[in-house]
């Protein structure tokens, strides 16, 4: 729903309107066709209904991402101990598997698997949440594979087993033409499972993928040595996209690819925006931009993507930029600096006919001087295509406007306030 601004005082300069922020629920319409799983301020994922707000984790910023589908049919891990369409090893060089049980953690459905005796061999087993060839590839495509997984307290046995997602490109008989896969990380000292997630990104790229799998490779078991040790595995996931994403959960009880639509803050002030404004945004970014792809922190435009006054971190980087497109084409790109991941930063830019100008962290100002888009009448949050493709897959603090072109001196201190 829409709710009424809030007026806040800016040291001089105009009344601004905060638009979305700490404390309240936002002011702006929020909309996304289903529910979606969120962080609570005390780390436990919550349901989010359809067309509410996902104010996540302990800062409690708005979490605004792209549509997602998890292929893995059965993340929750349910079978009664045998999950549906999981491949867990019976046997591990001579240790042997139990389930000694299934449960919550976090709000993360788990099942705990088990492994004791004396290894006969050394080596890794890799752990699997779906069949192979089930999830349909193609090459080009970048996909993501996350789990969440710790070894419980009580270890037995030599150095620990570490885990590490991959991703398979399986051609059409099912054979790995692609292995693709990061580091591996110690599954031990994780004290909770919503900090366990471990997820690797990777671009198939051999031309006779058909599907994509996600095994989770557990390593280091040692010939020889007598082990003790349970792994709490929970919500495997395996999208399409740069990142890991929000779990994405089927209903307890079914399973089935299960899918998450795109949160779509908006923002439609009656009249439309005047020939000058200023947007300031605090944000966090994950991950930095794929390539081929911006992420957008938000979006003025005139209901397409050919007129339009943007900030985004701009494709295959980290850079903050400031865009002005006229008729489709982009008459100014302000590259003022850029962000971190996982720190949130700050963005304040400003414009008028013939003057724009923008500031990230009360850095040097950068400047243009071109004409204004027409038919200025709306603010996507956290997006950077009406295609709702080029989402931020982060999160987004506080936003505030103002109806003036402010002057650059104000403009450092709005992205520099704390």
């Amino acid at each position: 729903m829409n709710h009424a601004f809030s007026l806040v005082q800016a040291g001089g300069d105009s009344a601004a309107l905060r638009l979305l922020g700490p404390g309240h629920a936002g002011r702006m319409l929020i909309t996304r066709a289903g529910s979606a799983l969120t962080l609570d301020p005390v780390g436990t994922y919550q349901l989010a209904a359809a067309d509410t707000a996902r104010f996540t984790g302990t800062p409690q910023r708005l979490l605004v991402e792209e549509a997602r589908t998890n292929g893995n049919r059965n993340p929750r891990g349910e079978g009664n101990g045998s999950p549906s369409y999981w491949n867990i090893p019976a046997s591990l060089y001579g240790l042997t598997r139990t389930f000694p049980g299934a449960g919550v953690e976090d709000g993360i459905p788990y099942l705990d698997i088990h492994y004791a005796g004396t290894a006969t061999a050394g080596g890794s087993v890799y752990l699997s949440f779906e069949t192979a060839g089930q999830i349909a590839a193609l090459p080009g495509q970048v996909w993501t594979n996350s789990v969440f997984a710790r070894i419980l307290p009580g270890f037995v046995g030599a150095t620990p087993p570490q885990g590490r997602p991959f991703l398979w490109g399986l051609n059409a008989a099912n054979t790995a033409v692609e292995v693709l896969s990061g580091n591996n990380v110690s599954l031990t000292g994780f004290t909770s499972l919503r900090s366990a997630r471990l997820a690797f990104t990777g671009s198939l790229s051999n031309t006779a993928i058909t599907a994509v799998h996600g095994p989770f490779g557990l390593f280091s078991i040692a010939s020889g040595q007598t082990y003790g040790f349970t792994v709490r595995i929970g919500l495997p996931q395996l999208e399409a996209g740069a990142c890991a994403s929000s779990p994405i959960l089927p209903a307890a009880g079914s399973t089935g690819p299960s899918s998450r639509a795109a949160d779509l803050p908006i923002w439609a002030p009656a009249g439309g925006f005047g020939a000058q404004g200023t947007v300031v945004v605090k944000a966090m970014l994950p991950q930095i931009a794929p390539f081929g792809a911006s992420q957008g922190l938000w979006q003025i435009d005139d209901g397409t993507d050919q007129n339009r006054i943007q900030l985004r971190n701009t494709s295959a980087g980290s850079a903050i930029t400031g865009v002005v497109d006229v008729a489709g084409t982009t008459l100014a790109t302000l590259a003022a600096g850029s962000m971190s991941p996982g720190t949130p930063f700050r963005a304040a830019f400003t414009w008028a006919a013939g003057d724009q100008a923008l500031c990230i962290g009360g850095g040097t100002v950068q400047a243009a001087a071109v004409a204004l888009p027409p038919g200025l009448a709306r603010m996507l949050v956290g997006h950077g295509s009406t295609l709702l493709n080029r989402a931020a897959n982060g999160e987004v603090e506080l936003v505030e406007y103002r109806p003036t072109r402010v002057p650059n001196t104000l403009l450092q201190a709005l992205a520099n306030a704390a």
